[in-house]
């Protein structure tokens, strides 16, 4: 008997049905991004008003408990829904392409992983519709504040967040079953591109880090329905629980894996040549993830455990970093030599922007290490400071300069490079008065998430300051949006308009539906630096 392929129905053809029942992975990826744009704009009206209430001393713009759960909704959606969804993305769209693939290993499942991710960001937002209000308890949702808090915001704000560990799950397996099985012929581990290492490595960290997470939020939930039976991870009355590796932490800091995969495909392309090989960046990778394990240990632990093992932890971080430290050093060496073939693009600000707050973060984290229990530093706004420098700050600099890079890839145009280079200086500028302050402020002892702050000393002004820096880290965000929606009418980009060196780059922009009508020969993870070098030589004889 014969098999005859159906076709698809009428209204699957349509123009926005084509895009909610595909399961095409560059479409997927598509929708990630967008999805995640219209959180990162909510968020970013949160952040406004968080920093408006704190503009004048005693203020009650929100009120105390307002401005509690708009802190955490601020938190929730930038880490899990615009940090996340934006590396699993890039990752769904691009990964198959840099690897020569015709499509990604499970198509249907990266499809259940979109929809499971935006129903968990819907339910999170909705749950600050919810009785008692949205969830007041941080967006690690530790307890005990998340069993506290009555009303059903706090349970839909919690089985958001287990949606969106499920999608997490599934497009870890996805990648992983991508990167192993579809790689093209003559791809082998050590002509991998550098972003798809990367998103090889945090989704096998995935795999370990999401379900940990996931237990704990489902603990809190059952704890709350159920009151007394799953209270085992709680330390008595105290305000740390035992099991505090349970919770959201780990996986935030996993995310920057990737995102140093961004980075080093940027600044291999605008720096004029590969910054590492292969072998050494594999180790730097390595590298990486054993310093995000250690951080969220010595996070963990370091003020219940006692001294000694704290330093054993840092001592571990410190050892997990030499791969990445010598990455970092040959990056530097490599700029140095290509200073005169640098090309100034805003992908390439983005990137040295993203650098510079990373280095700050860690400058911080030492800090931390060596005076936090002494000048009581981690429950104040010192600690805010450090976790954005470490984690959001470089990551919205280095998804921005990614997104900026891979946009004409996706939509097929180029965005104006005015905008977007003066988003990158304006939120780097913006960031850095925002949140530089913070360090100050905390050692002059603001608490960690204080809805309000007295006038003595300079707090007032430090916290001035740092609502302007808000602002305009709202105009850089504003300008990056401004270019995104005249990209609709910019012109349309070529193949490859940055001479870029990975496959993606080969085929179509945007691709078509199979990827690719034919591939290059892969002889190292640059194919089409190799390509353009072998026309220049055949060229020249």
């Amino acid at each position: 008997m014969s098999s005859t392929t159906q076709p698809a129905a009428d209204w699957h053809r349509g123009r926005v049905a084509s895009w909610l029942v595909s399961v095409d992975h560059k479409r997927i990826g598509a929708l990630y991004l967008g999805s995640a744009g219209v959180f990162f704009v909510i968020a970013g009206v949160l952040t406004i008003l968080m920093r408006l209430q704190m503009t004048r001393p005693d203020a009650s713009i929100l009120g105390s408990g307002t401005y509690r759960g708009v802190l955490t909704m601020h938190g929730t959606l930038l880490v899990f829904f615009v940090l996340l969804p934006v590396v699993t993305g890039l990752a769904t769209y691009l990964v198959p392409l840099m690897i020569g693939a015709r499509c990604i290993a499970m198509p249907g499942s990266a499809a259940v992983a979109l929809w499971l991710f935006v129903f968990g960001g819907g339910a999170v937002t909705l749950s600050a519709f919810a009785g008692g209000g949205a969830s007041q308890a941080g967006w690690t949702g530790l307890p005990p504040l998340a069993l506290a808090q009555q009303g059903n915001g706090v349970d839909v704000w919690l089985m958001g967040l287990l949606l969106l560990a499920i999608s997490l799950l599934l497009s870890a397996i996805n990648l992983i079953a991508t990167i192993r099985a579809q790689r093209m012929e003559g791809m082998g581990w050590s002509n991998t591109p550098m972003f798809a290492w990367a998103v090889y490595v945090w989704s096998w960290l995935s795999l370990v880090l999401v379900p940990i997470a996931a237990l704990g939020l489902l603990f809190i939930l059952l704890e709350r329905s159920f009151s007394g039976t799953f209270d085992f991870f709680l330390d008595g009355d105290t305000v740390e629980p035992k099991l505090i590796w349970l919770f959201g932490q780990s996986f935030a800091y996993a995310a920057l894996v990737p995102i140093f995969g961004i980075l080093a495909e940027v600044v291999s392309v605008f720096a004029g040549r590969a910054v590492v090989n292969a072998r050494l960046l594999g180790q730097a990778l390595v590298g990486i993830a054993g310093l995000t394990i250690a951080l969220v240990l010595y996070h963990a632990y370091s003020t219940g455990i006692g001294a000694k093992p704290s330093v054993v932890l840092l001592l571990l971080a410190i050892v997990a970093t030499i791969p990445s430290v010598v990455a970092l050093w040959l990056l530097k060496s490599t700029l140095w030599k290509a200073r005169g073939s640098l090309r100034w693009t805003a992908p390439l600000l983005f990137a040295c922007g993203a650098i510079g707050l990373f280095g700050i973060g860690l400058l911080s984290a030492l800090v931390l290490a060596i005076f936090g229990n002494d000048r009581d530093l981690r429950g104040t706004a010192f600690g805010v400071a450090h976790a954005h420098y470490l984690i959001w700050g470089t990551a919205l600099l280095a998804m921005l300069g990614g997104v900026v890079y891979w946009w004409p890839k996706i939509f097929g145009r180029l965005l104006g490079a005015t905008l977007t280079r003066w988003a990158a200086v304006f939120l780097f500028i913006g960031f850095n008065c925002t949140f530089f302050v913070q360090f100050l402020l905390g050692d002059e002892g603001q608490a960690r998430g204080a809805t309000s702050f007295s006038a003595d000393g300079s707090t007032s002004a430090y916290n001035t300051i740092s609502t302007i820096g808000a602002f305009v880290t709202a105009l850089g965000a504003s300008f990056f949006l401004l270019a995104v929606l005249r990209s609709r009418s910019a012109r349309r980009a070529g193949n490859d308009p940055w001479l870029a060196d990975t496959l993606e780059w080969y085929t179509t922009s945007p691709p078509p539906p199979h990827n690719f009508d034919s591939l290059p020969k892969v002889g190292s993870a640059r194919p089409l630096s190799d390509l353009r070098e072998a026309i220049r030589t055949r060229n020249a004889i």
